[in-house]
């Protein structure tokens, strides 16, 4: 089952635990408020370091993704597929190179889960920081912790495909402005 390039795993793990901590339906199945409660705090944990790290940059992609908000939803799906394809397309080709599988997957869904919880958390951040400059607030954590406390509040109430529907929307249309301007950027360098 596990290749000696894998090294001495833990006897939960060899026994299956991976397969179970990382099949769907463990996740799912949780209860409604973990649920809410875990994507509370990792939206609020990436969108901070989002705002950490690009906190400068920020009032750029609020300008890009409010300029059009139904186009930023597009552009902000097109950004989720691109990651969802890089990291599965990056795991079939490591896989190929005979790798212990078992900890191959376990790495993929660690860095799927990054990646997609660092655009939820820019996505999460830009909306946050547009609602704020609206009410004049102009503080980019408020606005972080209301819009994830509303993707939580989301999962919590509706039913799970719902609730994420909702979260990925929210996040999308942050994400959407930013991806737009990256994916054009070369016709607007050569038009303007």
């Amino acid at each position: 089952m596990f290749s000696a390039a894998a090294g001495p795993l833990p006897s939960s793990l060899a026994s299956g635990g991976v397969r179970q901590v990382l099949d769907p339906s463990t996740l799912l199945g949780a209860p409604a408020s973990v649920r809410a409660a875990a994507v509370f705090l990792l939206t609020v944990l990436f969108g901070g370091a989002v705002i950490y790290r690009y906190g400068n940059r920020l009032d750029a992609a609020v300008d890009a993704s409010m300029a059009n908000p139904l186009l930023s939803v597009i552009y902000g799906l097109i950004a989720y597929g691109l990651v969802v394809f890089f990291t599965v397309y990056a795991y079939s080709q490591v896989s190929r190179l005979g790798v212990a599988t078992t900890a191959l997957t376990v790495l993929a869904v660690v860095v799927l889960g990054a990646l997609l919880f660092t655009l939820g958390g820019l996505g999460f951040v830009v909306v946050g920081a547009w609602f704020t400059d609206a009410l004049g607030v102009r503080d980019p954590w408020v606005g972080l912790v209301g819009v994830g406390l509303l993707g939580a509040v989301a999962l919590f109430v509706l039913p799970t495909a719902l609730g994420l529907l909702v979260w990925v929307a929210i996040a999308a249309v942050g994400v959407g402005g930013p991806t737009r301007r990256w994916m054009h950027a070369d016709a607007a360098e050569v038009h303007g």
